[in-house]
């Protein structure tokens, strides 16, 4: 059997066994439509609605201000769209790094609506300057609608969320941020940080596809991004994903107890990666900081050569899985726009490792001599 090593777990997961055991007795035993009358309703009523009290005390908030949907991407298009479409802001502040998801959404609700967009300047590896921040809050104030990656799903450099949570309410902005890399890794006390909305997609956290959430602090002030039946306490319309949710919430209640250990491990792998790539004389740079960054991820820049033109593709033939950017711009050799930003007009080829706690020392070790193999 083709020996394989998965280094891309930052695109998405494998379902933890566990997870695998709670999707399958929810398939066969919840087969009833929560919305129904009947008993077997009840009985799906009170899966979803456990789920929802479960996902609730995960990031310390009322289960009324949690909302479940398909994915990350359903949640930050509904709260983008809701947010230019309420007419309450004329002004957008986020960031060119941001991923596609919001980047997009941004893009096309504030051109429908005439809302200005301000891009702020990260520095190459995805830092946010708070002192070009603060000014552009003190001028836009009350008017403003601010959304920026938490953990960054290419760099995995982490946002001071608290500190800009503080800044925009300081001057009356809304705050938004894509928290989808970080659950399961970080804890997010909603409440503590009086943040007004994040989301998150079970796939990053060994859940399954297809499911994910968003909590809104204020639901009132946001409208439903699908229409329908009135679901999710009219936020969301559509039959829930039971089978989905009890298999996310499964997957959450598994990281409360194995998040620390599952960190210890992860930063063992990104420091043997990158300590293997120095003592191996391996040319690179990383893009990744060195500081205030999830080891999970760690995005390496090979400087170009006849080897590393097609260095993804060769790693994939040697049985190593790994990534050029975000899976959602992935099948192609094109550099992603964040690549694109960090290191314009560059020739080289930037690679994202991405961890997880079922990698192995030695799996890092056999990468390091493929790399070595490949580059040199």
């Amino acid at each position: 059997m083709e020996r394989r090593i998965y280094l891309d777990n930052a695109a998405s997961t494998p379902l933890h066994p566990e997870v695998i055991e709670t999707m399958m007795s929810t398939a066969k035993n919840i087969f009833g439509n929560p919305s129904s009358i009947h008993r077997e309703g009840a009985m799906a009523k009170n899966v979803l609605e456990e789920s929802r009290k479960i996902l609730a005390e995960y990031l310390n908030t009322s289960a009324s201000q949690v909302f479940f949907t398909s994915c990350a991407t359903e949640s930050n298009n509904t709260i983008i769209r809701s947010a230019c479409e309420s007419g309450r802001y004329q002004h957008i502040i986020t960031s060119p790094l941001e991923h596609p998801a919001v980047l997009k959404s941004i893009q096309y609700y504030s051109s429908s609506n005439s809302i200005q967009v301000h891009y702020l300047n990260p520095d190459n590896h995805g830092k946010i300057n708070l002192d070009e921040l603060t000014p552009l809050l003190e001028s836009n104030g009350k008017n403003t609608f601010v959304s920026l990656i938490h953990t960054h799903n290419e760099l995995g450099t982490i946002l001071p969320i608290r500190i800009v949570t503080e800044l925009c309410h300081k001057h009356g902005a809304m705050f938004h941020s894509d928290t989808v890399q970080s659950i399961g890794l970080i804890d997010l006390n909603v409440t503590e940080l009086k943040i007004d909305s994040i989301v998150g997609s079970a796939h990053k956290f060994y859940g399954p596809k297809g499911v994910g959430f968003m909590y809104l602090k204020e639901p009132a002030h946001i409208q439903p991004f699908i229409y329908g039946g009135s679901q999710e306490r009219n936020m969301r319309s559509g039959t829930e994903n039971l089978v989905g949710i009890a298999g996310m919430i499964k997957a959450l209640e598994l990281v409360k107890t194995e998040m620390a250990q599952r960190i210890k491990h992860i930063k063992i792998l990104n420091e043997r990666l990158r300590h293997g790539l120095v003592e191996l004389n391996i040319p690179h740079e990383l893009n990744s900081p060195t500081e205030d960054c999830l080891p999970k991820i760690l995005n390496v820049y090979f400087d170009k050569s006849a080897n590393t033109d097609w260095l993804l593709m060769n790693l994939d033939i040697e049985g190593i899985a790994v990534s050029g950017g975000s899976a959602c711009s992935s099948g192609s050799e094109k550099a992603s726009h964040i690549n694109e930003y960090i290191r314009p007009n560059s020739l080289g080829r930037s690679i994202r490792f991405s961890f997880s706690h079922l990698n192995t020392e030695e799996e890092i070790d056999y990468t390091l001599q493929v790399l070595k193999r490949l580059i040199l």
